[in-house]
């Protein structure tokens, strides 16, 4: 009966853990084969730690660096790649993207995740 309740005490353990990890800079630019590695885990502290609704472009390429803009993206709009999951095909089969829209003055006017499965 002990060993069943420490157990359970582990696999709640186990589950109840945060994979979260705090925002870094560096951390968020490393892409290993085109993945970047660590920003699923990141973008929850980045999100507390930064009122990005606040800032301007230019500080938003400083906090986060270049973004990975596409060919159908609107002028005023950047993104950032968080997760592409590739399964077993050549096409993504489902992305994460931070994308965030300036105003005319170059300030954030919006920004949000954008999740597409296919």
């Amino acid at each position: 009966m002990k060993r069943f309740l420490y157990f359970i005490l582990f696999i709640q353990l186990l589950t109840s853990c945060n994979n979260d990890i705090k925002f870094d800079k560096n951390k968020w630019l490393v892409n290993s084969d085109g993945f970047y590695i660590h920003r699923d885990k990141m973008i929850n502290d980045l999100f507390s730690k930064y009122d990005l609704s606040n800032l301007t472009y230019d500080e938003i390429i400083n906090l986060l660096g270049k973004p990975e803009n596409y060919a159908n993206v609107e002028e005023n709009e950047i993104y950032y790649n968080i997760v592409t999951d590739y399964g077993w095909d050549i096409d993504p089969v489902y992305t994460k993207n931070l994308k965030i829209q300036f105003d005319t003055l170059n300030k954030v006017k919006d920004y949000k995740i954008e999740e597409i499965k296919k």
